[in-house]
């Protein structure tokens, strides 16, 4: 036999180890290849015994549980026949069900038939009962009426009687306030054409007087327009200055001017009573339009005659029509240059040259109440609501535009020199009034155009048209008393005829009232005699039907008795059946009460005999698992033996010759590079199989919500991410998992309220691998 170095020995214990366990950084074989020289024999000798105990005492367990399943296999056995016993007793419980259940269905459906026979019995009796009682009821009312109407016609041909008399007696006095009516009728015709004509004279006469009282407020006004001293404006010797050459400080010139205007007191004095209030400033009335022109021209006229100006502004009936028509054509206009196309359109309307017309113009706000915007077609429009506008604030604006005009250097000239026939327009344009300045020139309008100059009347005029304006208003309200006292004396008249009128209109309905009420009243005999007639004739009619009506109590009566005496028969037969097929029903509830009790004790032995089969193979693997531990226990003490033997030859070879010595170093230097060279493949391979360990992780949060539910967790180090998986059973059967690599998820599309059961694990990637962690014990939430 050939010997076996220490040195193969041990590569082989290494391989036998390799066969029977992984490789780890804890394998005994590299522990041992490891560990001090000291490691005795006595020690591996007592691995090898605590492995064969090992052994023993699996296969101890083994054998008890085989006996168990063979047991389990048996019982199983028996408790299969019995299920087999269960099901053939119940099946045929329920075959004798079939037999009882039709005779019970046909005896209910006779019950039924029975049942509806009888109603439709007793119905058509109760029926026939309440003919009866009808037909009995009809004939005592008919023969009742008789005896009523009888007497009611003997009341009422007495009544009659009475009653006609009393129709004959109002009749009278009704003709006779007629013919009263008629006369009183011809005089009211005559009163009403009189008050007509009273009260026509007296709307006239109020007509005049409301002229005439215009007519004085109009003088009036005029003559106080025409006593006002402020129509002017006195310009500062610095302006004059300036405007007639003798300066060049316009500076100086236009803020002294400036101080002038500032300071000027207005001729319209807001709240005064001539100062006008209208609605629309574009509709002047006749008076202000003129007061307004005489007011421009006189401050233009005092302006020019402070400078020495030669030019004069003429107004005529012309240049007043000319404003006319301007405001009419402004207010139709929708041009942009509203006051150019006004200007060219009035022009063209009165024959003149658009270019011999000049005109200037300044805006004052109106008083806005409300504003509204619109878009038609693209487009914005402005919708306003104005308040009123006074007199006042007009002429202010047409002093404003002659003092904007002279506060500049380049057109005040405009105001100095302007010459022709002069007028003033006062237009409107969304939320403004303008005020407008027109001059014609002379040289340029036709033979048609009006030139006759309107003069300012004089305060003396002005004063003796306030006199006779006066005397007229005072002798039209005179004219109105008289009237007035006409009018009332007609009316006085008209109504008293009217109230006899009435009256005795009342009178005659009153009376025609009482007449057709009396009429009412009239007994109608010979209604009540054809009801009479009427009534008798039907009674043997009436009688002859109550009688069938009796006869049909009495059939329908015993057609109801045989009804009941053929249901009971038919209840009797339905209990019976019915009792029958209780018991028949109850055997077989019974057998499938043992039948499920079999399934069960059935279902509980498979369980056990499964669950035993599992133990068997378990503790089957466990037992070859630790007999291979066994195997390499006794290889490791083996290799130890063997060691122990080679130290002792080495003391007894101390004395060989010296090749004999340089040959044992050899081998020395062998041996230390194979246990070299061994330790290295064992080290590299113990680094390889190194266990690689993920770091865990555990729910901090977990919140349901609708249809979902959202986890949160720490975060571990040094993992690539984490995994969540869920499910419904406890038991995580069917789970769903999902991955992440942050430290909260969302999981939806769930079960709205439901309890799930959740787990996490965290997971590393390395080298191309992945590890994972141990799943976390599963927690509970309920979706929303």
């Amino acid at each position: 036999m050939k010997k076996i170095s220490k040195n193969v020995l041990l590569v082989s214990s290494v391989g036998l180890a390799g066969s029977a366990f992984a490789v780890t950084n804890t394998h005994p074989v590299f522990a041992a290849s490891n560990a001090s020289k000291k490691t005795t024999v006595a020690n591996d000798q007592a691995k090898v015994k605590s492995a064969q105990k090992s052994v023993d005492q699996t296969q101890s367990k083994l054998t008890q549980v085989q006996n168990n399943l063979n047991t389990a296999n048996k019982d199983l056995a028996q408790k299969e026949t019995e299920l087999a016993n269960a099901k053939s007793t119940a099946e045929a419980a329920n075959s004798k069900v079939a037999a009882p259940n039709k005779s019970n269905d046909e005896a209910q459906s006779a019950l039924k038939q029975a049942q509806a026979a009888t109603d439709s019995a007793n119905s058509d009796y109760q029926n026939a009962v309440k003919d009866s009682t009808d037909k009995q009821k009809d004939l005592t009312d008919s023969q009742n009426k008789v005896t009523n109407l009888e007497k009611q016609l003997t009341d009422g041909e007495k009544n009659n009687n009475d009653i006609k008399q009393k129709v004959t007696e109002k009749n009278n006095k009704i003709s006779d306030n007629q013919k009263t009516l008629s006369g009183l009728q011809q005089e009211k015709s005559e009163s009403d054409a009189k008050l007509a004509s009273a009260q026509s004279d007296l709307a006239e006469m109020k007509q005049k007087a409301d002229s005439a009282s215009q007519a004085l407020q109009a003088a009036k006004k005029d003559l106080s327009s025409a006593t006002n001293t402020n129509e002017s404006l006195t310009l500062p010797q610095s302006y004059i200055d300036y405007v007639t050459g003798k300066s060049t400080d316009w500076d100086t010139a236009k803020k002294d001017l400036q101080d002038v205007v500032n300071n000027h007191t207005y001729p319209f004095t807001d709240g005064d009573e001539n100062d006008t209030v209208y609605d629309d400033p574009a509709a002047l009335s006749e008076s202000d339009q003129k007061r307004l022109d005489f007011y421009v021209k006189s401050l233009i006229d005092s302006v020019k005659s402070q400078v020495g100006s030669t030019s004069k502004l003429t107004i005529t009936d012309g240049s007043l029509e000319f404003a006319k028509r301007y405001t009419q054509e402004y207010q139709n206009s929708n041009y942009v240059f509203r006051k150019y196309n006004a200007i060219k359109s009035a022009s063209s309307i009165m024959g003149l040259d658009e270019y011999a017309v000049t005109g200037y113009d300044i805006a004052a706000n109106r008083q806005v109440t409300s504003r509204s915007i619109s878009i038609i077609n693209g487009y914005i429009y402005n919708s306003y609501e104005f308040g009123t506008t006074k007199m006042s604030e007009i002429a202010k604006a047409a002093f404003d535009l002659v003092t904007q005009e002279l506060a500049n250097p380049t057109d005040y000239n405009n105001i100095i020199n302007n010459n022709g026939y002069f007028s003033v327009a006062v237009t409107t344009q969304d939320d403004k009034f303008y005020v407008c300045l027109l001059t014609i020139n002379p040289a340029n309008v036709p033979s048609h155009f009006n030139t006759n100059e309107v003069v300012k009347p004089s305060q003396d005029e002005l004063a003796t048209a306030v006199q006779k304006a006066q005397a007229d208003s005072d002798q039209a309200n005179k004219d109105i008393e008289s009237a007035q006292s006409t009018f009332d004396q007609a009316q006085a008249e008209n109504q008293k005829l009217g109230q006899e009128i009435s009256d005795l209109q009342k009178k005659i309905s009153d009376g025609q009232s009482s007449v057709s009420s009396l009429q009412k009243q009239l007994t109608d005999t010979a209604k009540l005699q054809s009801q009479i007639k009427e009534t008798k004739n039907s009674l043997p009619a009436k009688q002859a039907a109550l009688q069938a009506a009796n006869e049909k109590v009495q059939t329908t009566q015993s057609k109801l008795n045989d009804c009941k005496t053929a249901l009971a028969a038919a209840q009797k037969e339905a209990a019976n059946t019915q009792s029958n097929l209780d018991k028949v029903k109850a055997d077989a509830s019974s057998a499938q009460q043992k039948l499920q009790t079999a399934q069960k004790a059935y279902d509980e032995a498979k369980k056990n005999q499964e669950k035993l089969t599992a133990s068997v193979a378990s503790l089957t693997k466990k037992l070859a698992y630790e007999k291979k531990q066994l195997a390499h226990a006794k290889a490791v003490l083996a290799l130890a033996q063997s060691k122990k033997a080679t130290t002792k030859k080495k003391s007894t070879k101390k004395s060989t010759k010296k090749a004999t010595t340089k040959k044992t170093t050899n081998k020395k230097s062998t041996k230390k590079s194979t246990k070299k060279t061994t330790k290295k493949k064992v080290a590299k391979k113990v680094k390889k199989a190194k266990k690689v360990v993920v770091a865990s992780s555990k729910f901090t949060s977990l919140k349901g919500s609708k249809k979902a539910f959202v986890g949160k967790w720490k975060k571990a180090k040094s993992v690539s991410g984490y995994q969540v998986r869920y499910s419904t059973a406890s038991s995580m059967k069917k789970a769903k998992t999902k991955s992440t690599k942050v430290t909260k998820l969302k999981v939806s599309g769930l079960k709205s309220k439901k309890k799930y059961y959740v787990q996490l694990r965290s997971y590393r990637k390395l080298s191309g691998k992945t590890y994972y962690s141990a799943w976390t014990k599963a927690k509970t939430v309920k979706t929303r």
